[in-house]
């Protein structure tokens, strides 16, 4: 008998994701965003069943919040039951959104949907024509905060033609991520495993070729920061290793870009370059409509200009319209302005007016680290205190020096006070 078998591997739905933080006034953008996780679940399902897999593996968070509503777990026990009718079996494990103490409907799945113990490590196994083909491991969080490490509990049994392993967790530490479930690639290594479905970490990834260490990545970007295309992992595994191929589910899709604007002469042409920005990102998302930040950079003629109050909100109104025009739209959720002023600063610098000063004084202190530390520390301290937040953002003080010497000679230059 060929023991080969063909799943995907999927990870960190978070249905139901709120999409905080977003400016999202337009109603298009706003429906679009809200349904986006449950499109992202239908497209899971579609793929499965369009290339006809023996089953779907979720490695945990597929409900945003333990609080999950009813709509959530009515989608996702449709879409196991779709999977059912064709055949298609379900391995799921909770993670740290979803963990398995969560309160729940408790909606009766279909028999082909199996979950993934939150005690111990399970073993199941897939068969095919009454043989076995393949056996999973997994092991659900039981609460949201799993800071063991659960891999340690992974052991293959010897007679598996092949064995997946299925786990929500933070490997090798990564940063910006919670430390749930923390192991080394070496501990996964040390199961034995085929191939490891992971789930936690939102950006899909490769961390081993033999044995097949792979994060899925979320099927639906959540912010900003999670940009590019967001998906799934179609899977085909043989004694002879595994082969992969990454596929997008996203309905929508996050973009950041710096946009350079050294040749600006005015706002118009800042406007220009953006725009041209915005067909290029709904050009190269396959027909998905697109959330952009913007960032402006470069030494511009237009940085006064952009520095007038109102003027950065006004052209954010303007160049949201030319998105929303386009096929697929692209909504501009912020523009940020990192301009600086279009001056020759070695010019200014030799100069023995008040402009000439200012920036041999601003040269000074960016060559004492800690003096200027020192300084830019003592005026942001109100600030930062009135956050009254642990997590305050530092304050890089080298850039707040430029920044407030170019903002200084950009009123100098214009004759303000």
């Amino acid at each position: 008998m060929t023991h080969t078998v063909r799943f995907v591997h999927a990870a960190d739905v978070h249905l139901d994701a709120p999409f905080k933080g977003v400016d999202a006034t337009d109603l298009r953008v706003k429906d679009a965003l809200v349904s986006s996780t449950y499109a992202a679940l239908d497209a899971l399902v579609a793929l499965c069943i369009e290339r006809k897999v023996d089953f779907l593996v979720i490695a945990g968070d597929v409900y945003n919040a333990a609080e999950r509503s009813l709509r959530a777990e009515f989608a996702l026990r449709d879409a196991c039951q779709r999977l059912a009718d064709a055949g298609i079996s379900v391995y799921l494990a909770h993670g740290n959104h979803d963990p398995a103490s969560a309160r729940t409907a408790g909606l009766e799945m279909p028999p082909e949907v199996h979950v993934f113990s939150a005690t111990e490590v399970e073993r199941v196994v897939f068969e095919r024509d009454g043989e076995p083909v393949c056996a999973l491991y997994g092991r659900s969080f039981r609460t949201a905060s799993e800071t063991g490490n659960l891999a340690l509990g992974f052991h293959r049994n010897p007679a598996d033609p092949l064995a997946v392993g299925v786990l929500h967790a933070n490997v090798g530490g990564r940063p910006g991520h919670e430390p749930y479930a923390p192991c080394s690639l070496d501990d996964l290594r040390a199961a034995d495993m085929d191939y490891w479905a992971l789930g936690h970490i939102h950006k899909p990834e490769v961390l081993s070729e033999r044995p097949a260490v792979v994060y899925a990545g979320c099927t639906q970007g959540l912010q900003p920061n999670e940009s590019g295309m967001r998906g799934c992992r179609v899977v085909t595994l043989s004694p002879e290793g595994a082969e992969t191929e990454f596929v997008p589910t996203a309905s929508v899709v996050w973009e950041r870009a710096e946009v350079s604007v050294d040749d600006a002469e005015g706002v118009d042409d800042v406007r220009v370059a953006l725009v041209a920005e915005i067909d290029r990102m709904s050009g190269e998302t396959e027909g998905r409509p697109v959330v952009a930040r913007f960032a402006l950079s470069g030494r511009s003629a237009a940085h006064a200009d952009l520095a007038v109050p109102g003027a950065l909100r006004d052209l954010l109104a303007e160049v949201r319209g030319e998105g929303l025009d386009r096929c697929p739209w692209v909504w501009v959720d912020r523009i940020k302005d990192h301009t600086r002023a279009a001056v020759d600063l070695d010019t200014l610098r030799e100069g023995e007016d008040i402009a000439g000063d200012l920036v041999r004084l601003a040269d000074g202190l960016a060559a004492d680290d800690e003096a200027l530390a020192t300084l830019v520390g003592e005026i942001a301290a109100p600030l930062l205190g009135a956050l009254d937040r642990a997590d305050a953002p530092e304050v890089a003080a080298a850039a707040v020096l430029e920044r407030a010497r170019d903002l200084a000679l950009d009123r100098l230059l214009a004759g303000e006070e």
